[in-house]
């Protein structure tokens, strides 16, 4: 199930780090911040730490795998660069997500002493969920679109400002910041956080008990961004415009 695979797939190339330890350290970090916030235990919770545990799913990817190993060992990238959000459908790993709820559920407790609810998953939750491992990156956003067979499916689609005249709805970070505000961003800050921490070998609890808001928070990480940002990319080449992202983050987290 999710918790093994999780277990033996590569997370980060530095120390080869694993994909669990990467993901249940930033749940760690989410529920600090949560608390931060002043959010208790409910639904909306329940949906953001279980998004923030599955938000890199998409790095099961092969390719992405082949792509970290070589990167570990100092070795030549594969000439097929993959971008592990544009993964996040493939390789059945949605179907992967929906059989290990319950494991998600029982692990995460017990590491976290936090309990999900897994009715709070139900309905169009997972559609947020979803929304949340696309958008992560500020990179793409989640599309319904129906095709030609009348079957509604998820898309990811990379460009915010262009129609696709069979989407019949999406779900964008914008969406996501609005809709758990001041929480919309958790996902992506405990991501960065769980990541920054890692490549400089920091404890991420430290920062916590230096911080008294969400906004001061989101404010340290922007003046870290091209150090943050440095680390994400040895794993990922691309630009992230960073630091404009946090900034964004930021006028939503408060």
């Amino acid at each position: 199930m999710l918790v093994d695979r999780y277990k033996e797939s590569l997370g980060k190339s530095k120390g080869r780090q694993s994909l669990y330890d990467h993901c249940i350290s930033s749940v760690e970090i989410g529920l600090e911040v949560a608390s931060m916030a002043g959010e208790t235990a409910g639904t909306r919770l329940d949906r953001l730490v279980f998004a923030t545990f599955v938000h890199d799913v998409g790095k099961l990817d092969p390719r992405f795998q082949a792509m970290l190993d070589a990167v570990s060992r100092g070795q030549e990238l594969p000439p097929k660069k993959v971008k592990h959000e544009a993964s996040t459908f493939d390789y059945d790993l949605p179907l992967l997500v929906e059989e290990s709820k319950e494991e998600i559920r029982e692990d995460i407790l017990d590491v976290c002493g936090y309990d999900i609810d897994l009715a709070s998953l139900e309905g169009d939750a997972m559609e947020d969920i979803w929304g949340f491992a696309v958008t992560h990156h500020g990179l793409f956003y989640l599309s319904y679109e129906r095709g030609r067979d009348g079957v509604l499916r998820p898309l990811i689609r990379r460009q915010w400002t262009s129609f696709y005249p069979n989407e019949e709805r999406r779900v964008t970070l914008v969406d996501l910041l609005f809709e758990y505000y001041p929480l919309g961003g958790l996902v992506m800050i405990s991501d960065l956080l769980a990541s920054y921490s890692h490549e400089q070998g920091k404890d991420y609890a430290a920062l916590f008990g230096e911080v008294e808001s969400l906004g001061v928070l989101v404010e340290r990480l922007v003046g870290e961004a091209e150090e943050i940002e440095a680390g994400v990319a040895r794993d990922d080449l691309r630009d992230y415009g960073l630091r404009e992202t946090l900034r964004l983050l930021g006028g939503g987290m408060g």
